[in-house]
């Protein structure tokens, strides 16, 4: 069986075990702990056939191993004061690593550990409806964050997993140091260090309709867009042909639209709405970069993580009667669009 889809019958039948009998915190708990362990075994075990960047990666972790510590810290000048090579962070994570063990695959499971166990936890702490989180992800989100990145998806459980955190309790000082760690390890993590100051706007109609003139104007002059904003983010690539990523801006916009005509009854039932709603439209403004360059898809990444507590919200702005097959309809449109079903695994001993 398609492993991916396999992932997917295990989390309906730990949503009706932990969710739909137990429904208790320590029911909420466990399915955040099961689907997470899933994953981890999912994206710690892949083949190298996986991922075509799996093979660069190994590549540099030996390299890394031979590299001295000294040559290490001598990187960060290197790459921040004379401008040769980027992310020196990451190959002392490697090293760090590599204190324990030797082992690629190994180093890959340790990341993926990392990664799961702070998505699970982000889920469990701040979702009001695992199921419907774990189907986003499992949807549209797994591929990147389980298959494909690996530096990114380090400094992704940084500042998204433990910034978030810093964020919402307005705590700037230790946000300011856990985005510096994760800038050295991947560029582009500096694309969600304005999410401190914009994630407590205001959404006023005022705001929404001057976002909603904004990002028409971006499209346009996306590629003049990329040429000032890429240099910042790690993607200052030329135009490269058959951009865009068609899928998921569609759903994104779709969502944006469903959100803003559910307003008034989101602010009603989620008192985190501020931040949604800001982390919503941070992604939407950078969707453009996509068009020009699909590698800018990473900048926005950041944000669409946060799909995975906003899209539940909409469930309470429904009547209770309706609730149940509203939620329905949602994972059923979540797994036709998706292309979980196309996609082959490997085990690393395949």
């Amino acid at each position: 069986m398609n492993i991916y889809v396999l992932n997917i019958l295990l989390t309906f039948v730990w949503a009706f075990v932990f969710l739909g009998l137990v429904k208790s915190d320590n029911g909420k708990k466990a399915f955040c702990a099961l689907t997470g362990v899933q994953w981890i075994l999912i994206s710690g075990l892949r083949g190298m056939s996986v991922s075509p960047d799996m093979y660069s990666y190994r590549i540099r972790f030996f390299n890394t191993m031979e590299t001295p510590w000294n040559r290490l810290f001598d990187n960060f000048y290197i790459v921040y004061v004379d401008e040769e090579g980027k992310d020196p962070g990451y190959s002392v994570f490697e090293k760090i690593i590599q204190l324990f063990t030797k082992d690629y695959h190994a180093f890959l499971f340790i990341v993926a550990v990392l990664f799961f166990t702070g998505f699970a936890v982000w889920i469990y702490k701040n979702s009001i409806n695992p199921l419907l989180s774990m189907m986003i992800f499992d949807s549209f989100l797994w591929s990147f964050f389980a298959l494909t990145g690996t530096r990114q998806t380090i400094a992704t459980l940084f500042v998204v997993f433990i910034g978030g955190y810093f964020i919402k309790e307005r705590k700037f000082w230790p946000f300011l140091l856990i985005s510096l760690i994760a800038f050295t390890i991947h560029k582009s993590s500096i694309c969600f260090f304005p999410f401190y100051f914009v994630s407590q706007i205001k959404i006023t109609k005022k705001y929404i309709a001057g976002v909603a003139c904004v990002l028409p104007f971006l499209f346009i002059f996306r590629n003049q867009y990329l040429n000032v904003l890429g240099s910042f983010v790690g993607y200052e690539y030329a135009e490269i042909e058959n951009s865009g990523a068609y899928g998921f801006s569609t759903m994104y916009i779709a969502v944006a639209v469903v959100s803003i005509i559910l307003l008034n009854r989101i602010k009603e039932f989620c008192p985190d709405y501020k931040m949604y709603y800001n982390a919503l439209f941070m992604g939407a403004l950078l969707i453009p970069l996509v068009f020009v360059n699909p590698a800018a898809m990473r900048t926005v990444q950041y944000y669409s993580l946060y799909l995975t507590l906003f899209i539940p919200q909409f469930v309470p702005c429904f009547e209770k009667n309706i609730r149940i097959p509203i939620q329905a309809a949602m994972i059923v449109m979540l797994l036709v669009m998706t292309n979980l079903y196309g996609r082959t695994y490997t085990f690393f001993w395949q």
